[in-house]
Parts: structure tokens; C-alpha cells; sequence
């Protein structure tokens, strides 16, 4: 039965999407730099290199495939946060001045450096996993589930959720807020 929300079509297309982002991305960059000089020629046809490289590696579709919808999703709360900031009586001058701050630099980062390590845990942990378990290595699995396990999402979150872990989460996370407010100018 096909739906509105039917994506079937559209997943026959998820090799052009990754091609066409890195060429836009590349080309922006090599255009706003100019780092191989203002030539137009020049900086697309390296763009159009870089872009086909990336079509070469179904890894790196994957992964970017994985990365796009999480930056949408960042993209628009960070726009609606702003929204939210206006309603209650930001201006644009507050909002510019709020953009310049080096934590604001810092947490975009940050969430970028958590939807990439994410990537790479989705596209790539399993078959690391798996090549960690193959015979010959000297591993020990006492059962399906825990950090020791052939499944590289139940071994993630059993750590994460490990009582140690969430321990020391929380004993830096109140370090963190001891020294921002002890320190705060």
C-alpha cells in the first residue's frame, strides 16, 4: 500500500544526495576561500573530482547519509531556539553578539564531533565488532548481552548506562558547573 510518507523512491537516490552535498560544500568552500585561486573552471572541476571520490566509497555515503538528517535536526532547533529568543525580546544586535562568544563556536563543535562519532559508530562499529570477535583472537563472551558482546549497539549501551559511567557523568558534570560558576567573571 503506498502512503504519503513512502520513502521507497527516494532511497533508490541515496548515492546522488551525499554527491551532490559534497559537491555544493566543496565548491562554497573553494569559492569563498579562493584557496586555488577565482577561477570558477578550476574550482568546480575539483569539486566534481572530490565529489565522484566520494561516490567511489560507499562507507562515506553511508556515513554522510547518517550525518545530514542529524544536522537538519540541529539546524532547526538552533533556528527555532533563536525564534524563542525573539519572542521573549532578544534583538538582532543581542543575537550577533551571542554568535561571536567562543562557547557558541565550541558547543557547534561539539555537536558536530557527536553526530561524527555517532556516524562512524552506526556505519563502521559492527563490522569492527565482528572483526574483533573472529576466531583466532583471544576475546572471552560469557553471554549475548553486556560490554563484552559480538553486538556493537548492545556493547554501547551497555557501557553508557554501565552505574559507573553514569557515576562519573554526573560527578563531571557537576565539576563542570563548579568551575563555570566559580570561576564566572
Amino acid at each position: 500500500m503506498v502512503t504519503v510518507l513512502d520513502l521507497g523512491l527516494i532511497q533508490a537516490f541515496d548515492v546522488i544526495f551525499p554527491v551532490l552535498l559534497v559537491f555544493a560544500l566543496v565548491f562554497a568552500i573553494f569559492q569563498k576561500t579562493k584557496v586555488v585561486g577565482d577561477s570558477v573552471g578550476i574550482n568546480s572541476i575539483i569539486a566534481v573530482s572530490v565529489a565522484f571520490m566520494v561516490l567511489i566509497s560507499d562507507t562515506l555515503t553511508q556515513i554522510i547519509n547518517f550525518m545530514v538528517p542529524w544536522f537538519a535536526v540541529v539546524i532547526i532547533f538552533f533556528i527555532l531556539l533563536i525564534l524563542i529568543f525573539q519572542m521573549f525580546g532578544a534583538t538582532d544586535a543581542d543575537l550577533a553578539t551571542a554568535v561571536k562568544d567562543k562557547s557558541v563556536y565550541w558547543a557547534i563543535l561539539g555537536i558536530a564531533l557527536v553526530i561524527l562519532l555517532a556516524a562512524l559508530g552506526n556505519v563502521l562499529g559492527q563490522s569492527f565488532t565482528e572483526k574483533a570477535f573472529e576466531a583466532g583472537q583471544n576475546v572471552t563472551v560469557t553471554g549475548s548481552s553486556g560490554v563484552a558482546s559480538s553486538s556493537f549497539e548492545g556493547s554501547v549501551t551497555a557501557t553508557l548506562f554501565h552505574p559507573k559511567v553514569l557515576g562519573m557523568m554526573i560527578m563531571f558534570a557537576i565539576a563542570v558547573f563548579a568551575v563555570a560558576l566559580l570561576s564566572g567573571g
